[in-house]
């Protein structure tokens, strides 16, 4: 499984398109497609995975994982927090929610690369 993490409008869609382009693709959104059960395609991008409520991320975990053993695995994620503490208790929760769901997706991924405006930074085995 892959990780392509980083800000909102980074690139990191973009990234992907390009690292994908000529293959068979199939684009789930995590609050749209969540009843995908088997991909019947050669690659799979997994994106909305900040929007995801707990504790269906341990669902989507185990998902993944279970994809990752028939098709290449491409998870989008968006970084919400920075390091930036919201005031508001109900964003504090859903920053730390989604901030546990990414070291869980992190550790379990084979890669991990960070877009930043762009440029892709591996941080995490090979691309």
């Amino acid at each position: 499984m892959h990780v392509i993490f980083g800000g909102a409008f980074n690139g990191k869609r973009t990234y992907v398109e390009k690292r994908v382009q000529g293959r068979d693709v199939q684009w789930l959104d995590v609050e749209a497609d969540a009843h995908v059960l088997l991909p019947n395609t050669e690659v799979i991008v997994v994106m909305g995975v900040e929007n995801l409520q707990q504790p269906y991320s341990k669902e989507l975990l185990e998902k993944l994982e279970d994809w990752d053993n028939l098709v290449e695995v491409i998870v989008i994620a968006t970084e919400i927090g920075r390091g930036i503490v919201p005031m508001d208790a109900s964003l504090r929760k859903l920053r730390d929610d989604v901030g546990r769901f990414y070291q869980q997706l992190f550790t379990k991924a084979s890669s991990v690369t960070r877009i930043w405006y762009g440029i892709a930074q591996t941080i995490k085995g090979d691309v």
